[in-house]
């Protein structure tokens, strides 16, 4: 409520995880293994929040095979193209990739907190590279939440010096020979399985073949 009375949408619409295994669990079979159960009393509270969703009249949207975050990624790309001003709200640090001119990321919080909008500015300030960089930080530090591997032994101290020098996880491959320390050289080298597999697994797929219709996502008062 907080968000949409500070953003004041003109279209609004919520994606749901399906229950299905996806294409990322197919790739890697470790892909968020580590999760637990959902517990047992949170089980109807979903239930209720769908039920909120329907009285708001807000579109839901699930795809078999995907996540939420490839039909969330790919509906703002899609009203990008269209023109409009796109907040993804959501508290995942994997959906800064998405942040452009025109796609900004909020951070839920309380309702009586300030929402946090991040942007390009913010992104850059705070990691010192550019959104689409984050795959690439996400492919070297990993992201246990997920349980993608990175490389290990490396962290953000390291990670974000190579992404400025570098760019991009194929470059940092591509002229391994000029990184100095010899210690990040074999980790890179032990683990470059792992990069590419991680890099692979924290890319949203924008261009999900799912019946996203902008009409339908038109924000009326509930």
């Amino acid at each position: 409520l907080k968000i949409i009375e500070d953003t004041k949408p003109d279209y609004l619409a919520v994606a749901f995880d399906s229950k299905e295994k996806t294409f990322r669990h197919d790739r890697y079979e470790n892909y968020k293994s580590s999760r637990e159960e959902m517990p047992e009393d949170m089980v109807p509270q979903i239930k209720r929040i769908k039920e909120v969703i329907e009285a708001f009249n807000i579109p839901v949207y699930v795809l078999p095979g995907y996540e939420a975050d490839d039909l969330i990624g790919t509906a703002v790309k899609l009203a990008e193209k269209n023109g409009l001003l796109c907040y993804a709200i959501t508290p995942d640090k994997d959906y800064i990739q998405l942040i452009s001119p025109n796609i900004k990321i909020i951070k839920p919080g309380k309702s009586t907190d300030e929402i946090v909008v991040i942007d390009e500015n913010k992104v850059r300030e705070e990691f010192g590279f550019e959104p689409k960089q984050m795959i690439d930080y996400l492919a070297l530090v990993g992201d246990s939440s997920d349980d993608i591997p990175g490389v290990a032994g490396i962290g953000p101290k390291t990670a974000i010096p190579l992404i400025q020098r570098f760019k991009t996880l194929e470059n940092i491959y591509k002229n391994i020979d000029e990184i100095e320390k010899p210690g990040i050289v074999n980790k890179l080298k032990e683990n470059k399985e792992n990069a590419f597999l991680s890099k692979e697994l924290a890319t949203i797929h924008t261009e999900v073949p799912f019946d996203f219709k902008l009409e339908e996502a038109k924000y009326e008062k509930p």
